[in-house]
């Protein structure tokens, strides 16, 4: 067995990590590494590799890939086929979070992680940002973890298994006057682009992406042909009257429908949920209502006119009617529709 790790020394049948005044300039100290000679060298090493990255870091040179690291590893799922097969939505998605993994645990040694330093961090991240965000990170991990094992890097991974704490399902329903406040204050700050965005959200029910990407080629003057990004499933959806006079009194200006009054060109992801979230402070709405909770009120608005589930899916695209349940949330006007369908359906007494 190699025992030639640096600064690692034996007292009395026990491993210690011994730091010199250098590094100790760094900001480490000297730590007990027990008697269990392999995870003395692991533990050992991953201390070794994080001086080197705090050397690095104060010479302002990025971080040395240690192999067998965190770093490593996300270098190893990114460049995989499981990784090149996911939307590019959720690539984006992936890679907001594999970035933040790798700030607080790029020089780690995968196979120091332990299922009780992936609970600290999930605490950790739950407090500072919150549980939706900690679930998705802890998501991230797992796969991560997963692919360790499909590599050999790990046999087990400590994520297996791991129970993370439910986040409460959003049940947010634009009304038609919050509608009308925003697109108000869009057209205000010249910004009818994000109105229009708005109104066609409501109208058909698709996610902010694929909005974004409606093409007038999409558009026959009567229905949009879509296939969604994060489902690839293809449906035909009719636009209502009002939208498609909306629609056909617009002046093409480029291949998309949304296009940025300040670039001329369609908006990136970001700068759109930007102006956003601008706009909706302007029409001072609450702001924990999002843009995606119109097409959670484009469904509530079919359920309420009596569409089946089956109707609503065709619409907003969801592959089942256990999904659709979650997206249509109950409201006055589904109670009264049932209350009238159930007077109508007795017969009258004698």
């Amino acid at each position: 067995m190699e025992l030639n790790v640096p600064r690692m020394k034996r007292v009395a049948g026990r491993w210690y990590w011994r730091t010199t005044a250098a590094v100790k300039a760094l900001g480490f100290c000297d730590e007990a590494l027990g008697d269990d000679t392999d995870k003395a060298i692991t533990r050992a090493r991953d201390l070794n590799a994080q001086v080197e990255n705090e050397r690095a870091r104060r010479a302002g040179l990025p971080p040395s890939i240690i192999p067998g690291s965190v770093a490593a590893l996300i270098g190893k799922y990114e460049a995989s086929p499981q990784f090149a097969k996911l939307a590019p939505k959720t690539k984006q998605d992936y890679r907001l979070l594999l970035r933040r993994i790798e700030k607080v645990a790029a020089s780690k040694i995968v196979s120091t992680i332990t299922r009780a330093w992936l609970v600290t961090g999930y605490e950790v991240v739950q407090t500072k940002s919150g549980l939706a965000t900690a679930n998705a990170m802890m998501r991230v991990w797992r796969i991560l973890l997963g692919h360790a094992c499909d590599r050999g890097m790990i046999d087990v991974s400590p994520a297996d298994g791991m129970r993370l704490t439910g986040v409460a399902a959003r049940t947010q329903i634009w009304t038609p006057e919050q509608v009308e406040a925003f697109c108000a204050a869009a057209a205000a700050e010249k910004r009818e682009s994000l109105a229009l965005a708005v109104r066609l959200a409501l109208d058909i029910g698709q996610r902010q992406g694929d909005i974004l990407a409606l093409t007038w080629n999409d558009y026959d003057g009567a229905a949009f042909t879509i296939v969604q990004n994060k489902t690839k499933h293809a449906l035909r959806v009719p636009v209502m009257p009002d939208m498609q006079a909306r629609l056909a009194a617009m002046k093409r200006q480029a291949v998309q429908i949304i296009v940025s009054e300040a670039t001329g060109r369609p908006y990136q992801q970001f700068h759109f949920g930007h102006e956003f979230a601008r706009i909706r402070a302007i029409a001072k709405l609450p702001s924990d209502l999002q843009f995606r909770d119109l097409r959670r009120t484009a469904a509530t608005e079919l359920g309420a006119a009596g569409a089946t589930d089956d109707e609503i899916r065709s619409v907003t695209g969801h592959r089942s009617r256990g999904v659709v349940a979650v997206y249509v949330r109950p409201d006055e006007r589904m109670a009264t529709a049932a209350q009238n369908k159930r007077q109508t359906g007795r017969k009258p007494r004698s």
